[in-house]
């Protein structure tokens, strides 16, 4: 994954819509001479006032104003280049520096530094393009009364009176400049490439445009060497939606499964590093041994590899990017062609057991594993010992029975209400007589949640210079649903090198279970019976099941979203429909029946 991950929540992802996002229309404030002085301003407030939990501090290129939202239909880009067209370049101002009250933030008192903008111009335009809908449709396309806002900054509760201060004391220079000439209008489509919309005219389209994704969705016979039937390699573009990991780990498995050979170009392309990461490449490398195939261009930095897989073949496998790179992941991408094989797969994996931005351990084993069991999937997993960044060291032993049926269709389309919890407090190192204290401090954060609470301490196996503690919290509810919260490994207080005043232990896990509550909180109060993080790595098994597998997920996070792309590419004779369910969304998935080799005539 990738993203700020807020605390309780161990791996950040965004969402979007039926292609990857909702497309929209908005227009970008922060040009490169700072014309609106927002940036400056953005760069004024101190660090120490941030929530960085809940928004942080804004960023140049995030600084954009909604001109009109859900633009879901080909018309509405067309009514907008019209309306552009005939329209003038438009002056943008600030009119009120504010300090206010985030009200979409339930867990926490936040505040936001922002501000409004001013420009009748743009209000004409917003104007003209809602009164083309139905009246009872303009809200949905333009919401705001405003002509314009931009939130700078999200401020801690403690600091809101020194955030008033400081929008009175900068408040007139604020609007003391000469405003921002806006020429064009953005449009950002189901894919998340933008498209610019002169306004008065000026310029192109096709000049204008951002290249946008093949009609086949990002798949085509490959161009160059893998052109044409000789070879059958499909090529997949590694930059589209997520544009990450999970298009390399979809893509890899159903290459191995249906023997299929994939090219995937652009690999990352949009990351600070573009390229196979080290995890990836572990990832790949297991796939195509499961595999028996062939894997090119297969090193670091690659930005295109070629998998050419050949049969299915059961037994003994290795990884080890030789990094803290997740285990976890590493399963994600070789489990299904494991359980498709004719026997009986062991593997030993090295890495990362518990590292940001991605799965932890006991999300493997107390949600997925759990989860994928209801579909008829058996494993057995082994800890030889725990990882952390930034040197890995993680060790695990997984064993992968052959399925002997088709992947059973899941239903997940309801809740439930919270049964019991299972929260385990893990350090590295022993507690002595602190450990019932600290489980008590954890009961009592967690207390409210569920009925039934279960709460252990456990001295986790590492390297002997570990120093870690961490906590992981599972609630199931009746339905048979669950839902992970927890926190990331924090060194643990060392006696003469801790930083600061020194800090209990019953404090430091009271404190890791308060965020894990306000992440569980929030997924249980939406209503959604798959956990965020679950649904994603759900699509693939549900798309091989025999039977219509049902989840009713929240928004969908742009991991889920790549899922279905991938598997809508790659998948022959898949269904998936999206449909809403008050602020929900019930995804459903026509499985193909895969039939693995056992499973016989």
């Amino acid at each position: 994954g990738g993203g700020g991950a807020p605390a309780g929540n161990r791996w950040g992802r965004g969402g979007g819509g039926k292609g990857g996002r909702i497309p929209w229309a908005f227009f970008h404030v922060a040009d490169q001479r700072d014309s609106l002085g927002l940036v400056a301003l953005s760069k004024s407030i101190p660090d120490e006032w941030i929530d960085w939990r809940h928004g942080g501090r804004r960023q140049p290129e995030r600084m954009h104003s909604t001109v009109i939202l859900k633009m879901t239909e080909p018309e509405h880009l067309q009514r907008l280049q019209r309306l552009a067209s005939a329209a003038q370049p438009m002056r943008v101002e600030v009119r009120e520096l504010f300090c206010q009250p985030v009200e979409r933030i339930k867990d926490a008192e936040v505040f936001c530094i922002g501000v409004g903008l001013s420009s009748p111009a743009l209000r004409g335009l917003k104007d003209a393009w809602v009164s083309e809908s139905p009246e009872e449709q303009r809200k949905v396309h333009v919401p705001y009364d405003s002509e314009g806002h931009i939130s700078l900054a999200y401020i801690k509760a403690e600091f809101r009176q020194q955030a008033e201060d400081f929008v009175q004391e900068n408040a007139v220079k604020a609007m003391d400049n000469s405003g921002l000439l806006i020429e064009q209008i953005s449009y950002e489509d189901e894919y998340g490439k933008e498209m610019r919309v002169p306004l008065g005219g000026a310029g192109s389209m096709a000049s204008a445009s951002i290249e946008a994704p093949p009609a086949s969705k990002g798949a085509r016979k490959g161009p160059g060497p893998y052109d044409g039937e000789a070879d059958g390699a499909i090529y997949i573009d590694g930059s589209v939606l997520e544009g990450g990991g999970q298009i390399l780990r979809m893509s890899g498995s159903y290459s191995a499964l249906f023997g299929k050979p994939i090219h995937i170009a652009k690999i990352r392309a949009g990351r600070s590093k573009p390229g196979l990461a080290a995890q990836h490449l572990a990832s790949m490398r297991l796939v195509r041994d499961v595999s028996g195939g062939v894997l090119t261009n297969d090193r670091v930095g690659s930005c295109e590899v070629t998998l050419t897989p050949k049969s299915l073949l059961p037994g003994r496998f290795t990884a080890n990017p030789g990094t803290a790179g997740a285990i976890t992941l590493m399963v994600q991408a070789s489990l299904m062609p494991l359980l498709y094989t004719e026997g009986e797969c062991s593997c030993d994996l090295r890495g990362g057991t518990d590292v940001s931005f991605s799965p932890p351990l006991d999300f493997l084993r107390r949600v997925l594993m759990p989860t994928l069991g209801r579909m008829g999937v058996r494993l057995n997993l082994e800890v030889i010992r725990r990882g952390f960044f930034p040197t890995g060291g993680g060790q695990i032993q997984l064993t992968v029975p052959p399925l002997k049926q088709p992947l059973r269709a899941i239903d997940m389309s309801e809740q439930g209400r919270p049964a019991r919890l299972h929260a385990v407090l893990y350090s590295t190192q022993p507690a002595g007589h602190e450990q019932s204290a600290l489980v008590k401090a954890v009961r009592q954060s967690l207390m409210g949640l569920a009925p039934e609470l279960n709460i252990e301490f456990s001295l986790a196996p590492s390297t002997n210079n570990m120093w870690k503690y961490w906590l992981d919290v599972v609630v199931e509810t009746s339905t048979g649903c669950l839902f992970h919260g927890g926190s990331e490994p924090k060194d643990l207080p060392w006696p003469g090198r801790s930083r600061g005043p020194p800090r209990s232990l019953p404090d430091l896990f009271w404190e890791a279970a308060e965020q894990a509550k306000a992440h569980l909180s929030e997924q249980l109060g939406s209503g959604a019976a798959v956990e965020v993080h679950l649904a994603d790595q759900l699509i693939l098994p549900a798309s091989l099941a025999a039977g219509t597998s049902r989840f009713l997920v929240g928004e969908l996070s742009m991991h889920s979203q790549t899922a279905i792309h991938i598997a809508e590419l790659l998948v022959p004779d898949v269904r998936i429909r999206q449909t809403p369910r008050g602020g929900l969304t019930l995804l459903e998935i026509d499985g193909i029946g895969h039939r693995p080799p056992l499973a016989g005539d």
